[in-house]
């Protein structure tokens, strides 16, 4: 039996798109709605896509199909995010059963959906109005966050003003909007106010917070006002930076305190010049290893992530090769990697000489087996040292506790595993006895 004013969330994609459900979520709470984990139950299906990539977008439709097969009589299925902004009104088309849609930047569109559905009791096809991508950020009264046990996201802002040829991000998105600084120290102090330990702040590009204002340094002015605000978060992380916006000002930072963590995420994409100008991407690799250089003599303990893409239309196997020399050298911590999937409607869709999918699957396995060796040997050095570790689950005995060191972000790096208990703060010391590649064991210390 369906339940009044319930909902079911289903939510897909990255972390920018969790913050977006929870948003969705404040939204039904404040009116009086209840999640609910059967979906079965709940009147409103909610579903807030990612259109990212080719199986991104897969899982998204066949999200979408499930839920309208499942689907009883009375309940209603709003489909959110990116895949929406992308094809719009043609969802209504390929994928009858959805009742609405909403975009990346009309989330708040679902309060006028609702009272659609509660005034006529009729069935009517919704959806925003997506000529325009506002220029709106989620209102004050709404935190731009998720919190996951005691760790959590922030975001910072919304869109991207960059150009890669092979993302679809700005036309999903939208242009560069970025939050003003009261409002993400109001996040915070909310988030601190929970319990929470660790802030991960995000956006498409976090260091091009402020450029839109604009300002120049806003990222660190931002941190400098926001940390001594916070004394309780153990650990700020940045994700998502860009090539070439890691100010001298940021390292500084990064350098003399130590809430800000020395975790430097910076998705790379590529390492050939002429692949990454292809991309539309910085193409200046010796800044790169002059940047990593510095910043590892200013923090030794400096821990460093990237992402990669292999197979794009103009990596020849000599490009390939240079990528591995490249990731052989810097020696990252992290890595991750995707094979080129081309987007409709970028530059990269049209680029002649395509490389065959078993290539792009035989450099991405090689890059992987590369980058596996390179984090095994660095996970080495972690043995034998003392570490904060934040709790984040136990076995069933409660003697094995499962979490992270600052070295791993959440959902994306490895886990700390250790013979322990769970603390009250879930927080505890711990000591590292031994690692693989992506993964580190230990015991718990006494307090």
């Amino acid at each position: 039996m369906i339940r009044r004013n319930t909902y079911h969330m289903h939510s897909l994609g990255c972390a920018k798109n969790l913050v977006d459900s929870s948003v969705i979520q404040q939204m039904l709470n404040e009116r009086g709605y209840r999640e609910l984990s059967n979906p079965h139950r709940a009147g409103l299906i909610i579903i807030n896509t990612c259109a990212f990539i080719h199986d991104a977008r897969l899982e998204s439709i066949e999200a979408i199909q499930n839920f309208i097969k499942s689907k009883s009589s009375g309940q209603k299925i709003i489909v959110a995010g990116c895949l929406s902004q992308r094809y719009q009104n043609k969802l209504f088309s390929d994928l009858p059963g959805i009742d609405a849609i909403i975009g990346t930047r009309d989330l708040y569109d679902i309060g006028r959906i609702i009272d659609h559905f509660e005034d006529t009791r009729k069935y009517h096809q919704l959806s925003s109005d997506f000529k325009n991508i506002p220029k709106l950020i989620n209102p004050d009264e709404y935190h731009n966050t998720l919190i996951q046990g005691v760790s959590s996201y922030l975001k910072i802002a919304d869109g991207c003003h960059r150009n890669c040829a092979f993302c679809a991000i700005p036309y999903i998105k939208g242009d560069l909007v970025s939050r003003k600084n009261d409002q993400v120290i109001r996040d915070a102090l909310y988030l601190q106010s929970q319990g929470v330990k660790e802030i991960n702040l995000i956006a498409q590009d976090t260091t091009a917070f402020g450029l839109d204002r604009p300002e120049s340094n806003a990222l660190a002015t931002l941190l400098k006002e926001l940390l001594p605000q916070i004394p309780d978060i153990k650990w700020v992380r940045l994700l998502y930076t860009y090539p070439g916006m890691v100010t001298e000002e940021l390292i500084d930072l990064m350098a003399a305190d130590n809430q800000l963590l020395p975790y430097l995420d910076m998705p790379l994409q590529h390492a050939d010049p002429a692949v990454l100008r292809s991309m539309n991407r910085p193409a200046n690799i010796a800044w790169v290893h002059d940047l990593i250089s510095r910043m590892r003599r200013r923090i030794p303990d400096l821990v460093t992530r990237t992402t990669f893409i292999v197979g794009y239309p103009t990596e020849t196997d000599k490009s390939f090769q240079e990528l591995k020399a490249f990731i052989e050298k810097i020696r990252f911590d992290h890595v991750g990697a995707f094979a080129y999937s081309p987007e409709t409607g970028t530059p990269a869709e049209v680029l002649a000489n395509p490389v065959p999918d078993e290539i792009k699957e035989q450099r991405l396995a090689e890059l992987m087996a590369l980058q596996e060796e390179i984090s095994f040997k660095n996970s080495q050095a972690w043995i034998g040292k003392d570490y904060d570790m934040l709790i984040e689950g136990a076995d069933e005995s409660n003697r094995v506790i499962v979490g992270r060191i600052w070295r791993d972000a959440p959902e994306v790096d490895g886990l700390m595993i250790a013979e322990g208990i769970p603390t009250s703060d879930m927080m505890t010391k711990v000591k590292v006895s031994s690692a693989t590649a992506h993964d580190l064991f230990g015991y718990q210390l006494k307090q």
